[in-house]
């Protein structure tokens, strides 16, 4: 999902860029001199990032192994602060993941120049404030928080509604629609046609999901159901893939 959001991202023509990366940046943040070796290797600032005054927003996503839980680091480069969207708040308490400091240093490092440059005396990644946004949605199992961050990733104003309601399967079925369908998918026209062949097979169709993609909006309906000539009533055969 980081990929196919920094793509679409890289694609808009004005505006500020947010930045989206992957989870193994917050893996490796536990050793700084590591984690900065492993970004440059795999080329992190040219595949995920650029010139650090176009970016409003970076998402980075995090993996807590204490408590197997996937949260996520908002950074707001102006307003130097970095929120925390964590969809079981109460399950870390006051305590704040160790590695962000250490995360903080590294993308000091990593834009030393362009900070250097475009920035006052004293700017840093370190010296951003840390909140915990307080309208974030809370999970009601332990097993939705990894569709939690790609949801506050990927509609974090919807999210953050007062009447915002989250469907675990509504969300799980757009995760997978937006992969299929996104130009990052290289097996896109592959799947395309798999999902054809089993729905051509099979015997019925599954209502729910049918009656999902009906009350999507008008644009996002047509974009799905129009890839590689299959209808939305082929969504059942996603599930089995």
């Amino acid at each position: 999902m980081s990929d196919a959001l920094t793509l679409a991202e890289r694609r808009r023509k004005k505006g500020y860029i947010n930045w989206y990366l992957p989870i193994f940046f917050s893996e490796y943040a536990y050793d700084t001199s590591e984690c900065i070796s492993f970004a440059k290797k795999h080329m992190f600032r040219e595949n995920y990032m650029s010139a650090l005054f176009s970016c409003e927003k970076m998402y980075v996503p995090v993996f807590d192994k204490e408590r197997r839980h996937f949260y996520l680091f908002v950074l707001h480069i102006k307003k130097q602060v970095v929120e925390i969207w964590d969809s079981l708040a109460k399950s870390s308490g006051s305590s704040v993941d160790k590695r962000l400091p250490n995360m903080l240093a590294i993308l000091d490092i990593l834009f030393e120049d362009d900070i250097q440059q475009y920035y006052p005396y004293g700017w840093s990644f370190a010296s951003f404030s840390v909140d915990r946004s307080p309208n974030v949605p809370q999970q009601t199992n332990g097993y939705d928080c990894g569709v939690y961050v790609i949801k506050f990733m990927l509609a974090p104003e919807e999210a953050t509604q007062p009447d915002f309601v989250f469907d675990s399967d509504t969300e799980r079925l757009d995760v997978v629609l937006r992969l299929l369908d996104g130009n990052v998918n290289s097996c896109r026209n592959e799947l395309a046609a798999k999902a054809e062949a089993y729905f051509l097979r099979s015997s019925g169709t599954n209502d729910s999901l049918r009656i999902y993609v009906q009350n999507m909006d008008e644009e996002t309906a047509n974009k799905y159901s129009m890839l590689k000539g299959i209808n939305a009533n082929v969504n059942p055969a996603l599930h089995q893939m």
